[in-house]
């Protein structure tokens, strides 16, 4: 039979694994929601929570048997592993939604540009105040519904400016279709995140069995 010693190790290692592996697992439908603007399942969280406090109850002995430094390090490419893993989920989200948005042409309506005014100024270094920002009024019609809404412009519009506006679902103003080249850019994040994953993952293990883990 094991010793005691040998099963508080091996209960050690599985919570500690488990502490990185579950918020990294739950975390990437949980970055990938966010990063769309919907709803993040609660359970998610509470899941991330939980495996996160097993985890460090399972490493509170390892920071008296290990030095600051080789501690300070394994937690360092802990933070490393799951930012690698949560930062190719949000990259990944914004390659297909962008992909996704360029695909389907959104709706697009005539609208008239009304009340400009200036909203202020950008501040400059030194303290000082350089352009002026601005805001117009867009006012548009779907099905019979008038919409209208501030948003911000290059420069004052006279009062009837015709343009377009792009529509989302129920009609709602979007500010701005991505550009295409976002696809490869946040691709390429995807990627080196993925790839960067397993080599954090091999010296969080490398630093751990140093600690004696």
């Amino acid at each position: 039979m094991a010793s005691s010693k040998e099963r508080d190790r091996r209960w050690a290692r599985t919570a500690a694994a488990a502490a990185l592996a579950v918020p990294a697992a739950a975390g990437v439908p949980a970055v990938w929601a966010w990063s769309q603007d919907e709803p993040v399942d609660g359970r998610l969280a509470w899941l991330c929570a939980a495996a996160l406090a097993v985890g460090v109850a399972a490493w509170v002995p390892l920071r008296g048997r290990a030095g600051r430094g080789a501690y300070t390090a394994i937690c360092l490419w802990a933070v490393l592993l799951l930012t690698a893993v949560w930062g190719s989920a949000f990259a990944a989200a914004q390659a297909v939604h962008t992909v996704r948005v360029r695909a389907h042409e959104p709706r697009s309506v005539p609208a008239v540009v009304t009340h400009c005014r200036v909203t202020g100024q950008l501040p400059v270094e030194g303290g000082g105040l350089g352009a002026r920002t601005y805001g117009c009024t867009y006012r548009w019609s779907v099905d019979g519904q008038q919409f209208s809404e501030e948003r911000p412009v290059d420069g004052p519009y006279p009062d009837g400016h015709e343009t377009r506006v792009w529509l989302e679902d129920g009609g709602r103003m979007v500010t701005g279709r991505p550009s295409p080249l976002g696809v490869p850019f946040w691709s390429v994040l995807a990627l080196l995140g993925l790839a960067a994953a397993p080599y954090f993952a091999v010296r969080l293990a490398g630093r751990a069995r140093e600690a004696g883990r």
